[in-house]
C-alpha cells in the first residue's frame, strides 16, 4: 500500500512539474495544437459515453409512473393530474426534438419553457409545469445519481407576480354588503360568508331542508345552512332545491364584484372584495369562537389538518 501510495505521489509530482514547464498556447507548435484538439474530441466524448453508461437500466416509465403515485402527500387526486399533464407536456417536447427526456441538459429545458411560453400557456400554468417536472428530476436524482435537475436555476421561468393583498370584511361590511346586493346576488354572499362555501360549489348546490350537498374541487361535499341563509335564498325568491342552477361561478363572481365595487366607490365598504374573500370571512369567524382547528377542517372541507393551518397561516391568521 505504501508503494503504491508513493508511486502515485511521485506520478503527480513529475505530472505538476511538466504542466509547470509546458509551453503557454501562444508558444504550441502546429502539431501539439492539432494533438490538444484531438484530445479535447477525445475526452469530450469519453465524458458522453461515462455519462450515457449512468443511464442504462433505468426504466423512465417505471420511474415516471412510481413519481406520479407519489408525487402528492396528501394523495391529492388534483395534483397527480397537474403532475401528471406537466410530464406529458414535456415527454411532447422531448419526442418532437429527438431527445431523450432523461439526457436534458439545461439549455434545453430552457427551450423547453420558452415553447410553452410561445404556446402562449398563462404564466401560472407555466410555473406549475415547470415545479412539476422539477420536481421528478429531484425524484430521478435521488434515485440514479447520474441524472441532474435540468431545471434547477433556470432563469426562464415566468416570475410570479405580485400576491394580491388579503381583504377580509369585517361583519360590518358583510352585512352592508348583504343589504345593498339584488337580492342574487345577496343571498350568494349569505351562503358564502355564513357557511364558508367556494362560488363554485354553489353553482352545484342542492337544499333539502336546511341541508346542502354540492362538489367543490371535485370533492363531494355536505353540511348544514344557517336559518338566516335559508331565509335569504327563499327572499331572493330562488329554487328552493337547486338556487343557484344555470348560473356560472365566473358569471357570478362578476356580478358580485361588480356591486361591491360601486359600494367601495360609495365607500360604503373598505376593499373590493371577491367571492373567496367571504370564505376568508367565514373562516376568521368560526376560528375565532372556539381556535377548534379540527371543527374549521370540516367546515372547509379540507384534506388534513396542515392544510387548514397553511390555509390560517396565509390569510394571517395566528393558529
Amino acid at each position: 500500500m505504501t508503494t503504491l501510495t508513493t508511486r502515485a505521489g511521485n506520478d503527480i509530482e513529475e505530472m505538476a512539474a511538466l504542466l509547470a514547464n509546458f509551453p503557454s498556447p501562444d508558444q504550441w507548435t502546429q502539431e501539439q495544437k492539432e494533438q490538444t484538439v484531438k484530445f479535447a474530441a477525445l475526452l469530450q466524448t469519453a465524458q458522453k459515453v461515462i455519462a450515457k453508461s449512468g443511464l442504462i437500466g433505468i426504466d423512465y416509465e417505471t420511474e415516471k409512473t412510481t413519481f406520479l403515485d407519489n408525487a402528492s402527500r396528501t394523495n391529492s387526486m388534483h395534483t397527480r393530474i397537474s403532475y401528471t399533464m406537466a410530464l406529458k407536456r414535456l415527454d411532447q417536447w422531448t419526442a418532437q426534438h429527438g431527445i431523450s427526456a432523461l439526457e436534458l441538459t439545461p439549455a434545453q429545458a430552457d427551450d423547453f419553457i420558452y415553447a410553452l411560453r410561445a404556446e402562449g400557456l398563462s404564466a401560472s400554468v407555466i410555473r406549475n409545469t415547470i415545479s412539476a417536472c422539477s420536481a421528478f428530476f429531484t425524484f430521478l436524482h435521488r434515485r440514479h445519481s447520474a441524472i441532474d435537475n435540468p431545471f434547477r436555476g433556470t432563469k426562464a421561468r415566468p416570475e410570479r407576480k405580485a400576491v394580491k393583498t388579503i381583504a377580509i370584511p369585517n361583519t360590518q361590511e358583510v352585512n352592508a354588503i348583504i343589504n345593498a346586493l339584488p337580492l342574487m346576488e345577496s343571498a350568494a354572499v349569505s351562503v358564502m360568508a355564513f357557511r364558508g362555501l367556494r362560488a363554485g360549489a354553489l353553482v352545484e348546490m342542492l337544499v333539502s331542508g336546511n341541508t346542502f350537498t354540492s362538489t367543490s374541487k371535485g370533492k363531494d361535499i355536505t353540511g348544514i345552512l344557517p336559518a338566516h341563509v335559508i331565509k335569504a335564498l327563499k327572499k331572493a325568491g330562488l329554487d328552493t332545491k337547486k338556487p343557484f342552477a344555470g348560473i356560472l361561478a365566473n358569471t357570478l363572481e362578476h356580478r358580485v364584484a361588480y356591486a361591491i365595487k360601486k359600494l367601495y366607490k360609495e365607500g360604503k365598504v373598505s376593499a373590493i372584495y371577491s367571492c373567496h374573500d367571504f370564505r376568508h370571512f367565514f373562516a376568521v369567524t368560526e376560528y375565532s369562537k372556539d381556535k377548534d382547528i379540527y371543527r374549521l377542517k370540516k367546515l372547509l372541507d379540507h384534506a388534513s389538518i396542515q392544510v387548514t393551518e397553511n390555509y390560517l397561516k396565509s390569510i394571517k391568521v395566528d393558529v
